[in-house]
């Protein structure tokens, strides 16, 4: 409850700061702080899932709850960040943009709201997407977030970006018979390291699908980009994982423990609710990425009055300069005022106004 209210504080301080900054509505800075901001205020502890599409996210997460939860195929298909929440029994809540809300008891509407369209684009009339499902890890307080595949289409790879922020615990798949892309590299660098997320699970899939000493291969490579990231788990847990993502839903589903096993999937799970128990004793998971972005809040506050500052003393030298010009005007003013007195006293001066008309009036005399 302390943790929660020193989160709500933080959170507090963030959103007057960005409003301070008056940024733009798609400005990456603000929509980090307001990502940052609720997930800061949600109390349960968020697994986000992401990767390449066609890499066996939503795979994954069916194998995890045990059952066809989340539509998957051989095409990319998740067209939305779908939420993954405990539930009673297994329903799903779909928000639109403009309030309305549709509830099913089933998960086949996620297939008219959550999946791509045939030019695999998102629906723009979708605000969020919630699965309640009764499984008891769910239970404990965890929720998982199903993300779009990256590397497809710019307005999906901006939404994952976005959502990843919320997250405490990241986990990507990865692909056992290629390497990691350069896209996936920038990714882990500017989607997670620059912004604070330290620590990320990898999952290895299709590592079934290769001989034994291309996996070994495989294991051997991606050790040492895991290493990289887990700054925050203890030294008994590894970050880097294998799992047979269809396999071991295939098991699951028909309740075949053993072969379940062999798929990694059982020491995956395992793990992932003792990282779980890990993450949560500790306050600084969450303050980490604070950090990140309060840094980058405060340049952006630091540069706005740096501007206002200038602004401020372009308009003091205007005034000033218009001082200037009018004490100058005014001293012109009061000096024609004085030498026009000058003149008329000058004017007025009785022997030379007397000499002045004195032949007039003689002549007028005589006359």
């Amino acid at each position: 409850m302390e943790d929660q209210q020193i989160y709500q504080s933080v959170a507090n301080s963030l959103r007057s700061a960005i409003g301070l900054l008056d940024l733009e509505q798609d400005s990456p800075l603000r929509k980090d702080v307001i990502a940052l901001c609720d997930h800061l205020e949600n109390p349960t502890f968020r697994i986000a899932v992401f990767g390449p599409f066609n890499y066996g996210k939503s795979t994954l997460l069916n194998a995890l709850l045990g059952k066809r939860t989340l539509p998957i195929g051989l095409i990319p298909t998740t067209g939305a960040a779908i939420q993954i929440r405990y539930g009673e029994e297994l329903h799903t809540r779909i928000t639109l943009t403009d309030g309305t809300e549709i509830s099913e008891n089933s998960t086949e509407v996620l297939k008219r709201y959550a999946i791509l369209d045939e030019q695999r684009c998102m629906r723009s009339d979708v605000a969020s997407v919630e699965v309640y499902c009764p499984h008891p890890f769910l239970k404990t307080g965890v929720e998982f977030l199903d993300l779009p595949g990256t590397n497809d289409r710019e307005a999906q790879d901006k939404l994952v970006r976005d959502q990843l922020l919320t997250a405490d615990l990241v986990v990507q798949v990865l692909d056992g018979r290629q390497l990691m892309t350069l896209g996936e590299r920038e990714n882990l660098r500017d989607w997670l390291i620059d912004r604070g997320i330290k620590t990320v699970v990898f999952v290895v899939n299709f590592l079934n699908l290769l001989e034994p000493d291309q996996q070994k291969e495989v294991q051997t490579r991606l050790r040492f980009v895991a290493e990289s990231f887990r700054s925050e788990l203890p030294n008994t847990l590894s970050n880097l994982y294998r799992v047979d993502a269809l396999p071991a839903l295939r098991a699951r589903l028909k309740g075949l423990s053993d072969q379940a096993h062999t798929t990694g999937l059982a020491m995956f799970e395992s793990a992932l609710q003792s990282m779980v128990a890990a993450q949560r004793e500790k306050t600084t998971v969450r303050l980490d990425r604070v950090d990140a972005i309060a840094t980058q809040v405060k340049a952006a506050l630091q540069s706005k009055i740096l501007v206002i500052n200038s602004e401020l003393e372009t308009v003091q030298q205007k005034h000033q300069a218009k001082l200037e010009l009018q004490q100058k005007a005014q001293k012109l003013i009061k000096q024609g005022f004085q030498a026009a007195v000058s003149d008329f006293e000058s004017w007025l001066y009785l022997p030379k106004l007397l000499e002045r008309y004195q032949s007039k009036l003689l002549t007028a005399l005589q006359q």
